[in-house]
């Protein structure tokens, strides 16, 4: 049997564990966050995220820099399914209720790797049809 330490991070945004899993190319990690928590937009240049929501909800956003229009969708316990953002595809999120998210990133995270992109608030809006 062997430990192994990971890494740990609590702000006001949310409390997570990353880099659970050892020996992989990439970073299996999960958070936990309140509602109403915003992850602003950001990108990747070349890492692949992938995402699944283990318990609560959230709100993703989605922009493409071809043009496509933006995508707004939820994504919750129920969904049971894994959403791949693959790398160049600016992508956010806001928690609806206390959320527990699982993700994967495909490399090993690099502050290099991240461009962000401001936002306000109202554009994290749900709307109910």
């Amino acid at each position: 049997m062997q430990w192994h330490d990971h890494r740990f991070n609590e702000d006001a945004r949310r409390r997570g564990f990353y880099d659970i899993v050892p020996g992989l190319p990439g970073d299996f990690n999960f958070a936990h966050m309140n509602a109403g928590v915003i992850c602003g937009l950001h990108m990747h240049k070349s890492q692949t995220d992938y995402f699944a929501v283990a318990k609560g909800s959230i709100l993703v956003r989605l922009l493409y820099e071809d043009g496509r229009p933006e995508e707004k969708f939820i994504v919750s316990e129920y969904t049971r399914k894994t959403l791949v953002i693959p790398p160049g595809v600016w992508h956010g999120y806001k928690s609806l209720e206390p959320t527990i998210l699982i993700f994967y990133i495909d490399h090993k995270f690099n502050t290099v790797d991240e461009l962000r992109k401001p936002t306000k608030e109202d554009e994290w809006r749900v709307e109910i049809k």
